[in-house]
């Protein structure tokens, strides 16, 4: 427990040593307000008895003991200081953060470098800290003896009174009844009923409402019989079911090609982990996602709780209340779900683990993947993760284990495959289409080429589906001027506008009757909308439309497939998880011929009636300066071509590309995961970069560039400073500007620790949090394992 007494008490004299020492107990309280170090006050002496480690509270804080609230954190009979405050309150009698979760808040905070106190008020759903939704009846029991309360209904002449002592002598002893049933039921009023309150006859208490299911949000499907396992998928079970059955903690990587039936897997471990009395964590990337493997899950389990950010605030508390009671055998969620408050946890599953949406891009910046991986060690579980393309950390880690080779192991990571999709189909057929030369044969701008415009047609008169993915919205990402030779920027930002056509603009064109276009520009980095100006703001000549987006492809197709039956899925359309949801439920009956869309689309959907995907452009993310960039393209093509071919039709892809000759492409087009990686991996160590180095980038920003370098400056040597003093090797890269210098009118500059060893990356950032230099978080963010240095 550490304090400043002088913060606390501005203006007074520390203590001489004749000042009688404070009497105990006391509680170490983690502010929500972001001061990063706990706060020691005094326990007053009526909450003594009361007050609990992991209960929120409300303390005096600053010159003007304004009321803020924290957690509990630690109980102690002394502190080290002269002077206390006390504590003003117990906010919520419940523990919202039990020891175990307490324990992971922890390490999230010293591995993340963020305030405890912010963690927690991550950890804690704003519904639970509010009691929004905690819904609340008013129960009636009798207070005074059965005989008493009988001897009171001879004796009145009362209607009402009668007829309600009446009805409480019908209900069993040590039973409640809700206050407004009991109302109706005796011809009363709750008033009336209250009056008897007050005169000691009965107890009215307001008592929370039981939780309600996962039906709340996904309706279960009728139960099914599961489908019999292939012998990939036995050979994985007959291995993972001891870990499963005995428990302890384990890392276990599911490596399945798409269709290759992982989801059974999650679910015959989890049915194992529930038969013992235990519950289990699923972990999904995307809230669009949930409601689908909720039904998944509804189909084998009798209670289902959800949690993820698209739930009400009512919804979310009634199931955060379920989970803590132990009433939930399964959480299903995003991100946040990984903090579900579970009290006899057995298993946690991470599906999808290398989707970068597992990585929270505010304080604490966590990966939900890896504080999966710490809470099953600290809860001393298994953890299975999945993927058809998992991030070359997890492989890097698990594969030394099938391999034999000579590189560190690591215990208790295994790796387990699923080279095969069920039931024996085929994969799908990929199909590569050089743009370069299909635009040597066409005049104009065609953003499908003539095989895909073919297959399409093809498809779509065979009765069949098709999926179209583009990751890139809007309509162009290029607004530029042929004249002066410059593109548009956003004013805020170091970065260009991105068109984006009025909305229902498709079924007219892009321009409107006087052969202007018609839309707006947004940036996609600090949200700012403007006008497309008529034309160009420095020379005054036309504008010209480059680049693509999903706007672009929806109104060519609205041109050549006039009568086509398609929906764009991307985040201008898809405002919640419910749109995402009805849209899948018309693709599911085909009132929904096509879906276009971005990477919304390339994962975790199962329609066996698509038989064609098309890949719009393949080559759009690997330009970015970003190690990652080719990784990323990866997964991302070999995710979208999964979709397709799962029914009893064979499936097609095609892949659209200006750079066919690209390694990673052509790994993509092999579905050759294992090729892919030893190229990649074989690179990264080269240049020593994850997972053979572990990353931390801190990123400074300031409105004023002068007041950036200076302060920028400051962190390195301060930095430069911690590594000395320790004698660690660690190599540290800036301060430099920042591939995108500016974003929302804040300049940025950024500086990149490496080292091999992350435990040496800890002792530096806590050698330096502790000096105060990383205490400005609204200006400074410390990013521990990066997803993206852009």
């Amino acid at each position: 427990m550490s304090v400043e007494p002088t913060s606390l008490f501005p203006g007074s004299p520390l203590a001489d040593e004749e000042t009688p020492a404070p009497t105990g107990p006391f509680a170490a309280v983690a502010l929500e307000a972001s001061v990063d170090k706990s706060l020691d006050y005094k326990i007053p002496t009526h909450l003594v008895s009361q007050l609990q480690i992991g209960q929120r509270v409300k303390v005096p804080l600053g010159r003007n003991n304004r009321p803020s609230h924290g957690y509990v954190v630690g109980i102690s009979p002394t502190t080290e200081y002269p002077k206390i405050k006390p504590l003003l309150s117990i906010d919520d009698p419940r523990v919202l953060a039990g020891p175990r979760l307490m324990a992971l808040a922890r390490w999230i905070s010293r591995y993340y470098v963020t305030p405890l106190g912010t963690v927690l008020d991550s950890v804690i759903p704003s519904a639970v800290k509010k009691r929004v939704g905690r819904s609340q009846v008013d129960r009636v029991r009798l207070l005074m003896a059965r005989d008493q309360v009988q001897a009171m209904l001879e004796a009145t002449k009362a209607a009402k009174r009668r007829a309600i002592l009446a009805r409480l002598l019908q209900v069993p002893p040590d039973e409640a009844v809700d206050l407004h049933h009991l109302a109706g039921e005796s011809g009363t009023t709750a008033a009336t009923i209250r009056k008897l309150a007050k005169l000691g006859v009965i107890e009215i208490r307001a008592e929370i409402e039981p939780p309600k299911t996962a039906a709340e949000v996904a309706d279960p499907i009728v139960a099914f019989s599961p489908p019999e396992l292939n012998e990939d998928q036995q050979k994985v079970m007959n291995e993972l079911s001891p870990r499963m059955t005995a428990g302890g903690f384990s890392v276990n990587l599911l490596l399945g090609v798409t269709g290759s039936g992982k989801t059974e897997v999650y679910l015959r471990c989890i049915k194992q982990v529930v038969e013992r009395g235990k519950q289990a964590i699923v972990l999904v990337p995307e809230i669009a996602l949930t409601p689908q493997t909720v039904r998944r899950f509804t189909q084998r389990f009798s209670n289902v709780a959800v949690l993820h950010s698209g739930l009400s605030q009512g919804q979310r508390h009634r199931f955060w209340q379920q989970i803590m009671t132990g009433q939930a055998q399964v959480i299903v969620g995003a991100r946040s779900a990984i903090f579900a408050p579970v009290p006899n946890l057995g298993v946690i599953v991470v599906d999808e683990e290398h989707e970068a949406s597992y990585k929270q891009d505010t304080a604490p910046r966590y990966n939900a993947r890896d504080v999966a991986i710490k809470r099953g060690q600290l809860e001393e579980v298994p953890v299975l993760v999945g993927s058809a393309t998992p991030s070359l950390e997890t492989y890097q880690r698990t594969k030394t284990t099938e391999t034999n080779a000579a590189e560190p192991t690591h215990e208790n990571r295994f790796l387990l495959r699923l080279p095969n999709r069920v039931r024996g189909l085929a994969m799908p057929k990929v199909e590569l289409i050089d743009m370069k030369q299909e635009g040597r044969f066409r005049k104009g701008v065609h953003l499908l080429s003539q095989r895909l415009e073919k297959l399409l047609r093809d498809t779509l008169a065979a009765k069949q589906q098709a999926i179209l993915l583009l990751n890139r919205r809007g309509y162009s990402n290029f607004v530029f001027c042929s004249s002066c030779q410059e593109p548009l920027h956003c004013k805020y930002c170091d970065a260009t506008m991105t068109y984006h056509r009025t909305a229902g603009a498709h079924a007219h064109g892009a321009t409107s009757e006087e052969g202007k276009h018609t839309g707006q520009l947004h940036c996609h980095y600090c949200l700012a909308v403007n006008p497309l100006p008529d034309k160009c703001p420095t020379c005054g000549k036309k504008l010209s439309l480059f680049g693509l987006g999903t706007q672009r492809v929806e109104e060519e197709l609205v041109r050549k497939f006039p009568d086509l039956k398609f929906a764009r899925v991307d985040s201008d359309t898809m405002r919640s998880s419910k749109d995402y949801e009805a849209l899948l439920g018309k693709f599911a009956t085909g009132e929904v011929q096509v879906l276009l869309g971005t990477q919304m689309i390339a994962k975790g959907l199962d329609y066996p009636n698509v038989t064609l995907v098309g890949v719009i452009s393949g080559d759009t993310a690997l330009a970015l300066p970003d190690f990652r960039a080719a990784e990323r393209t990866f997964q991302l093509i070999t995710q979208v071509a999964g979709r397709a071919g799962r029914g009893d039709v064979p499936g097609r892809v095609v892949l659209q590309t200006f750079m066919p000759d690209d390694p990673t492409i052509q790994f993509a087009i092999k579905q050759d995961f294992d090729g892919f990686a030893a190229q990649e991996l074989g690179h990264r160590r080269e240049t020593n970069l994850p997972p053979f180095a572990r990353l931390v980038r801190i990123i400074i920003r300031d409105q004023e560039q002068e007041k950036l370098i200076a302060r920028a400056d400051d962190l390195a040597a301060a930095i430069t400073s911690a590594i000395e003093s320790l004698g660690i090797n660690l190599s540290m890269k800036g301060p430099m500007p920042c591939p995108i210098s500016r974003i929302a009118g804040y300049f940025r500059h950024q500086i990149v620790l490496s080292s091999t060893a992350a435990g040496d990356l800890q002792r530096v950032l806590a050698s330096v949090r502790q000096s105060k230099a990383l205490a400005k978080s609204d200006r400074i963010a410390v990013d521990v394992d990066p997803v993206s240095l852009l």
